[in-house]
């Protein structure tokens, strides 16, 4: 459904309203050092980076589909199967096999995929963006905001994208207990749990990001700010 949503810069529509990405925001706004020093000591980054993102999406479709009776999740247009690489069944089957070796139980009801919005125009400037996590719902009897992940450690701007979910859940009347990001692997799993308070505390610190964003693509702030 959140690939209707967008266009091909990744912006959503909604209800005839533009509104940039939470994750387009956070890699446009937060350092990129780590990033930038890891292209320079890999030099066919573009291909490791386009077979990651793939290994990525596709983890994503398959955990997404081991909730019962679920609409199929789309898989992206960029990324028709004969793109994949010879060992993405491999890799799937490994990662499965962590994400289920933590025996979590997962209950129903649930929103996958679920696109959230966070507009606010106020005193302390303006936000216009949304994003889609992966899960919300009871993960062993809290109601849990879950994203997972597949880099080969945590990242701090994984933090604020889940606090950016928090804002927009509460934003949206949707309760959240706990939030969870599983850094999925082939041959290991590894969870950053976050409470309230941290999701809220991160969440604040992407509409610092998001009120720059903002400031920086329509020029001056909202007229209440005059």
């Amino acid at each position: 459904m959140s690939q209707a949503l967008r266009d091909q810069f990744g912006n959503y529509h909604i209800k005839g309203k533009s509104y940039k990405s939470i994750t387009t925001v956070i890699k446009e706004e937060c350092p990129h050092m780590a990033l930038d020093a890891w292209k320079e000591r890999t030099p066919d980054w573009k291909t490791v980076g386009k077979k990651a993102a793939l290994y990525g999406t596709m983890m994503h479709v398959q955990l997404q589909m081991q909730e019962p009776d679920i609409i199929p999740v789309d898989i992206p247009s960029e990324m028709p199967y004969w793109t994949w690489p010879d060992d993405m069944e491999e890799e799937l089957a490994g990662r499965l096999a962590q994400w289920k070796s933590l025996n979590l139980v997962l209950e129903k009801p649930c929103l996958i995929e679920h696109t959230i919005v966070i507009e606010r125009h106020d005193a302390d400037g303006d936000v216009q963006c949304a994003g889609t996590w992966d899960r919300w719902g009871k993960v062993d009897g809290m109601l849990t905001l879950l994203d997972w992940k597949s880099s080969k450690s945590p990242q701090k701007s994984h933090r604020i994208q889940m606090g950016a979910y928090y804002i927009g859940a509460k934003d949206a009347g949707i309760e959240v207990e706990w939030g969870m990001i599983p850094y999925v692997r082939k041959t290991s799993i590894e969870i950053v749990e976050m409470s309230p308070s941290e999701m809220q505390e991160a969440g604040e610190k992407f509409l610092e990001l998001a009120r720059k964003s903002y400031l920086k693509v329509n020029g001056k702030k909202n007229q209440c700010q005059l």
